[in-house]
Order: C-alpha cells, then sequence, then structure tokens
C-alpha cells in the first residue's frame, strides 16, 4: 500500500537490538525538503526489537522521499538504527464543486 499526504500509519522500525532497557525511543525523520525532527516512539508489546509510531493526519505533511532513523537512549548512551527511505504521494484533490454535465452554451463555428 503507497502511502500519502495526510495519512494516518504506523512506522514500525526494528532497531536490532533490545529496546526493553532505554529510556527513551525516538524515530528521527527528515523531510522531503530537508527539515529533521522526531517522533516519540513506543516500544513494541510482541518485540521488544521494535518501536513504532502512529502518524496523525498533520505528520506526513509533504509529498516526496522521506528518510526515518531508529533513535534509543539511556543515560550516556544514544544509539541510531540504519536510514530507511520511504515516498510520501500528493493524494488525488478533491474539487469543491461537482464536475458539470451539461452541454456547452458556446456554438460551435
Amino acid at each position: 500500500m503507497e502511502t500519502f499526504v495526510g495519512d494516518t500509519i504506523i512506522i514500525r522500525v526494528d532497531a536490532g537490538i533490545d529496546l526493553s532497557t532505554y529510556d527513551d525511543l525516538y524515530i528521527k525523520f527528515r523531510r522531503p525538503n530537508g527539515t529533521v525532527g522526531h517522533w516519540v516512539a513506543i516500544l513494541d508489546p510482541t518485540n521488544n526489537l521494535r518501536m513504532y509510531y502512529l502518524t496523525d493526519t498533520n505528520d506526513l505533511n509533504l509529498a516526496g522521499e522521506w528518510t526515518i532513523q531508529a533513535h534509543a537512549e539511556e543515560l550516556n548512551v544514544h544509539l541510531h538504527g540504519k536510514l530507511v527511505t520511504f515516498d510520501v504521494l500528493d493524494p488525488i484533490a478533491e474539487t469543491s464543486s461537482p464536475p458539470t454535465t451539461a452541454p456547452p452554451t458556446t456554438p460551435i463555428p
């Protein structure tokens, strides 16, 4: 399934290490325009190697290639996962009025 601007999706990342002992879990991101930020992630209750974040409609706000990275912290320890990219597409724009089905009123020459 493809991801579109404004979608609400679950982003899961596998850190490859047991995350259960880390105090803070984040998914760092780089938007297509180069700006960066992070989301506070939650430890996956079924797999201690994974963390996840449920996006809201404002999170994936730009079409293009996004880069994400797992980040785990505890006292004096900062670990980063591999960089992963995915595409966010523009959805079809809805018009505010329905298309017309009336015949043209201008005569054809």
